[in-house]
């Protein structure tokens, strides 16, 4: 897999892999969508990268971070995990897919616990908790 300042190239089998962050050109900021380069967490099984797909679900972050009263809409990331500069949120209610050659650098996976943080929010968002 080689990531270059022009963006992802490569096989699709090396398409971004879940829980990986990745640096992803998000395009203009319109309205709450957030814009420009961007650390964004992928968390699309990779079972759809393995079988061609060219884009990938991702959750950007931002360093504009809200109060932990903000859970699920928001997950903390610590300052130094995969590389960060400073404590970054998840933001949870802005799933968005995008092409694969938006792709740029990927920073790494983040820690189970983490990844475990973000199923939870992710369904407490979504509302895909069991039904009563």
């Amino acid at each position: 897999m080689r990531a270059t300042s022009a963006g992802w190239h490569g096989s699709l089998t090396d398409a971004p892999r879940r829980w990986h962050l990745w640096v992803v050109d998000l395009g203009s900021r319109v309205g709450t969508k957030p814009g420009k380069h961007r650390p964004c967490l992928a968390v699309q099984p990779d079972a759809f990268r393995e079988g061609g797909l060219r884009s990938t679900v991702v959750l950007p972050l931002t360093t504009r971070l809200l109060p932990p009263e903000s859970w699920p809409l928001r997950v903390r990331l610590a300052a130094g995990t995969c590389g960060l500069e400073r404590d970054s949120d998840v933001m949870v209610d802005q799933i968005v897919a995008w092409d694969h050659t938006r792709f740029h650098r990927d920073l790494g996976e983040i820690p189970e616990p983490l990844q475990d943080e973000v199923k939870r929010a992710l369904t407490e968002f979504l509302d895909l908790g069991a039904s009563a």
